[in-house]
C-alpha cells in the first residue's frame, strides 16, 4: 500500500527513473511532441469559441468532430469574455448542464451534467475523493472540457452523467507577461499576474509563474470571499521528443456558508412578512467559516520512442485542510410550517463543525501506439492509474433552541458551539487496467472500443469493503466529405464513492450505462462546430438529498434520463462569436420521484461583436441570455419558476492594454434555483459587476 506520507518522494523518483532512462537516447529523429500554445495576454484565438480537438473523451488528442460522445469544450478566451469568477460560472453556457442548480454556494462547484452530479479532474487527475475540497481558481486554467455521459473506461471514477476536465496553464516558451486587477460589487478587490518564457538560449527550459490575491465580500451578508494562490511550474523539453512539466499549487481561502437553507415560505411560497432578503446570514459572525488551504504538487511527462510509440506519465499528490462550521435553519422537523411563532419569522438552527484533512495521490500510466495494419489505421491506448485518498477529520453537531429571526436576526445570542469529537477515519484504494482503440478504415469510417477493470477498497475505521468492476465503450462514426459525422455509441460508468454520509457510513458504487446517437458538423477548415445528441442513460444507487438532513445524502435506487442536447459555436466573417445551445432532459427514479431542480427545458445564447476584428484593436460588446425552465421538487408539489437571465459585456483593447466590465443577471433577478421537499430552498445569484484592467508586456 502506498503511504501519503511516501507519496511525494516516490511521485519524483519513480518520474526522474523513467526521464533517466529516456534520455540515454540521443539518436532519436522521429515524430516531435509539440507544445500546446496557450496565449496568457488574452489574444482571441483565429477560430474564435469552436476548438478543434479535445484529450478529455479519449485521452488522446482526437478532433473533436471524431470523438464519438458528446464534448463541449470552453476555451480560455471564452472564460475572458465571459469574465467567469468561478468554475461553476463558465459552465453556464454549455449543453446538457445545470449550473447554479443549489444557487450560491461558497463550499465548491456544483452542477448537473445530465440529470447527475459530476466529477470533477484536473490535468486527466481525479481533483477530489470526496468531502469537502479546495475550489479550483479559473485564472489558473487554459480551458475547460465538458465530457457528456460515463467516462468510467478511462477513468475509472465517473458518474453517468460525466466528467469535468479542467487544463492547466503550462509554460510556454515564448515569453508573454500578464499584470490584471479587478473591481466589483461585494467589495471584490483581486490583483493577478501569469508569466511564462523561456529560461535559457537553448530553448530547452520554460517557466510559468501565476498568482491571484483577492479580497472580497459575497452575496451573503458576513460572508467572506478571500484568496491567496500561487502556481509556479517549470518544463524541461531537451528535444522534440521528450517533455517533462513539474508544477506545483498553493492556496488559500477564507471564506464562510453561502448556502442558507431558507424555509419554502418567504422563498418560493407566501410568507406575511414577505420574501426573505437574498442576503440573510443565518449563521454566527465569528463562528461560521468555510476555510481551506491546499498544497499540490504534479508531475507531466512525455516521451515519443519513434513515430509509433510515446509513452505518458501524469501524477500528483496534494494535501487539503479543511474547517467547516456553519448554522443552518431547522427547517426539516415540520416542513409545512417551521416556524417557531405565529408570525412566521423565527426557526431554531442546527450547528455542525467539520475540521478535516485530506491527503491524496493519484498518478495515470499510459503507452499510445499510433500505426497500420489490415488496412485500418489504429490508434491504441494501453493505460494503468492509481488513486489513493486518506482523510482524517473530526466532527461536531448540535441544536440552537433559541429563536432566529429571519427577517431582524439578532447575532451572539447566546449560541455554544457544539463539542468536536474524533470521527472514523477514511482510505481508499483504487487500481484500474484499460485499452482502447480508435480505429480508421477505409475513407470515413471510425470506430472506437475500449475495455477497463477496476478494483476499489475503502477503508473506514474497522470496515473495510472492496468493489470490482469491468466497464467498456463502443463507438462508431462515418465522415462525409463535407464535414458531416453521424455517431452511435454504448458507455459505460462505475464510481465507489470513497466519502462518507453523514453518520460516517460508506455507500454502495454508482453504476451506470448510456446509449447516445448523433451528429457533428465541421467543415473542414472552418471556425464552426455543431452538434445535436440523444441519448438514453440509466443509473443504479444515485445520489439524492437526505429528506431528513441538509448535510447528507441517500442512495435512490435506479434512475432513467434521456435527452436531446443541441449545441453551436461559430465565428461570422471576423467580427462575430456565437455559442449557442437548447437542452431537453426527462429524469425519472424508479420510485417514481422527480430528480429535483432539473429543468425540463434549457437554453442559452452568448454572443460578442468585435467593432473591428475579433484580433485588432477596439472595442467588443458582448451579450448572453439564459432560460432555464420550470422545475419541481422530489414530489412534483412545489413548483420552482422558469427565468430567463441575461448577462452582458464591454470590453476595450489598445496596444498592451484591455479593460472590461462584465455583467451577469443583468436585471438583478432575486429567484429560488430549487427547492426540496424536505422543507429547504435555495436563492440563485443576484447580479455581479466586475470591472477588469489588465497590461501584457
Amino acid at each position: 500500500m502506498i503511504l501519503p506520507k511516501k507519496a511525494l518522494p516516490l511521485l519524483i523518483a519513480g518520474v526522474l527513473a523513467s526521464h533517466a532512462s529516456f534520455a540515454q537516447d540521443t539518436n532519436r529523429t522521429d515524430k516531435a511532441v509539440q507544445l500546446d500554445a496557450v496565449d496568457v495576454r488574452g489574444v482571441k484565438l483565429d477560430q474564435g469559441y469552436a476548438r478543434q480537438d479535445a484529450e478529455g473523451a479519449t485521452k488522446t488528442d482526437t478532433p473533436i468532430v471524431e470523438t464519438p460522445q458528446a464534448v463541449s469544450v470552453i476555451s480560455g478566451t471564452q472564460m475572458l469574455d465571459q469574465g467567469v469568477l468561478t468554475v461553476q460560472d463558465a459552465l453556464r453556457y454549455s449543453a446538457g448542464v445545470r449550473s447554479d442548480a443549489y444557487g450560491v454556494d461558497s463550499r465548491g462547484d456544483d452542477a448537473f451534467v445530465r440529470g447527475a452530479s459530476f466529477t470533477s479532474y484536473l490535468d486527466g487527475l481525479r481533483q477530489s475523493f470526496g468531502g469537502s475540497y479546495a475550489r479550483t481558481e479559473p485564472y489558473f486554467l487554459d480551458h475547460i472540457e465538458v465530457v457528456r455521459g460515463p467516462s468510467s473506461v478511462l477513468y475509472g471514477q465517473g458518474t453517468t452523467g460525466g466528467l469535468i476536465g479542467l487544463t492547466s496553464k503550462r509554460p510556454q516558451f515564448t515569453a508573454a507577461r500578464e499584470v490584471q486587477v479587478q473591481v466589483g460589487n461585494n467589495a471584490r478587490k483581486q490583483a493577478a499576474f501569469d508569466f511564462t518564457g523561456p529560461l535559457d538560449a537553448a530553448g530547452h527550459w520554460a517557466y510559468r509563474l501565476i498568482g491571484v490575491v483577492r479580497d472580497a465580500d459575497s452575496q451573503i451578508d458576513h460572508v467572506s470571499d478571500d484568496r491567496k494562490a500561487i502556481s509556479p511550474s517549470v518544463t524541461w523539453q531537451p528535444d522534440n521528443n521528450t517533455r517533462w512539466t513539474v508544477l506545483a499549487n498553493l492556496q488559500f481561502d477564507h471564506n464562510g456558508s453561502s448556502l442558507n437553507f431558507l424555509p419554502h415560505a418567504g422563498t418560493l411560497l407566501f410568507n406575511p412578512n414577505g420574501r426573505i432578503p437574498t442576503n440573510r446570514f443565518v449563521s454566527e459572525p465569528g463562528f461560521d467559516r468555510y476555510d481551506t488551504s491546499q498544497r499540490a504538487l504534479s508531475s507531466f511527462f512525455e516521451h515519443r520512442f519513434n513515430d509509433t510509440w510515446k509513452f505518458t506519465q501524469n501524477a500528483r499528490y496534494s494535501h487539503d485542510n479543511v474547517d467547516y462550521r456553519s448554522l443552518y435553519p431547522n427547517v426539516y422537523t415540520n416542513p409545512a410550517y417551521p416556524f417557531l411563532d405565529d408570525d412566521q419569522r423565527t426557526v431554531s438552527r442546527y450547528s455542525y463543525i467539520a475540521l478535516s484533512r485530506h491527503k491524496r495521490f493519484v498518478t495515470d500510466t499510459r503507452l499510445e501506439g499510433d500505426f497500420d495494419t489490415g488496412g485500418m489505421h489504429h490508434r491504441v491506448l494501453f493505460g494503468a492509474d492509481l488513486g489513493y485518498s486518506h482523510t482524517d477529520s473530526r466532527q461536531g453537531n448540535g441544536v440552537d433552541l433559541v429563536p432566529f429571526d429571519l427577517y431582524a436576526p439578532v447575532y451572539g445570542n447566546g449560541f455554544v458551539p457544539p463539542d468536536i469529537l474524533p470521527a472514523p477515519s477514511s482510505h481508499t484504494r483504487q487500481t484500474g487496467l484499460y485499452v482502447q482503440d480508435q480505429i480508421n478504415w477505409g475513407e470515413h469510417w471510425i470506430g472506437t472500443v475500449g475495455v477497463r477493470h477496476d478494483r476499489a477498497t475503502l477503508t473506514t475505521g474497522d470496515s473495510r469493503s472492496v468493489d470490482n468492476a469491468t466497464t467498456s465503450r463502443f463507438g462508431v462514426m462515418y465522415r462525409f466529405d463535407n464535414g458531416l459525422v453521424p455517431y452511435v455509441s454504448y458507455t459505460e460508468s462505475f464510481q465507489p464513492l470513497d466519502s462518507l454520509d453523514f453518520y460516517n457510513r460508506p455507500y454502495e458504487p454508482l453504476r451506470g450505462k448510456q446509449y447516445e446517437a448523433g451528429v457533428k458538423y465541421q467543415p473542414v477548415g472552418g471556425s464552426t462546430l455543431l452538434t445535436a445528441t440523444y441519448f438514453d442513460l440509466r443509473e443504479e444507487n444515485r445520489l439524492a438529498p437526505d429528506p431528513q438532513n441538509p448535510l447528507n445524502q441517500v442512495q435512490a435506487g435506479r434512475a432513467k434520463t434521456r435527452g436531446v442536447e443541441l449545441e453551436g459555436s461559430s465565428r461570422l466573417g471576423s467580427h462575430v462569436d456565437l455559442i449557442g445551445t437548447y437542452t431537453w432532459t426527462k429524469a425519472r427514479p424508479d420510485d417514481g420521484t422527480i430528480v429535483a431542480g432539473l429543468p425540463k427545458n434549457q437554453a442559452s445564447a452568448w454572443g460578442v461583436y468585435h467593432v473591428n476584428d475579433a484580433d485588432s484593436d477596439g472595442f467588443s460588446f458582448g451579450i448572453g441570455a439564459r432560460y432555464i425552465g420550470t422545475n419541481y421538487d422530489e414530489t412534483g408539489t412545489l413548483v420552482v419558476p422558469r427565468k430567463t437571465l441575461f448577462d452582458a459585456m464591454v470590453a476595450y483593447t489598445q496596444g498592451p492594454w484591455r479593460f472590461s466590465v462584465n455583467a451577469a443577471n443583468v436585471t438583478d433577478q432575486a429567484y429560488s434555483a430549487t427547492c426540496l421537499a424536505r422543507g429547504d430552498c435555495f436563492y440563485g445569484p443576484r447580479r455581479s459587476i466586475m470591472g477588469n484592467a489588465s497590461y501584457r508586456f
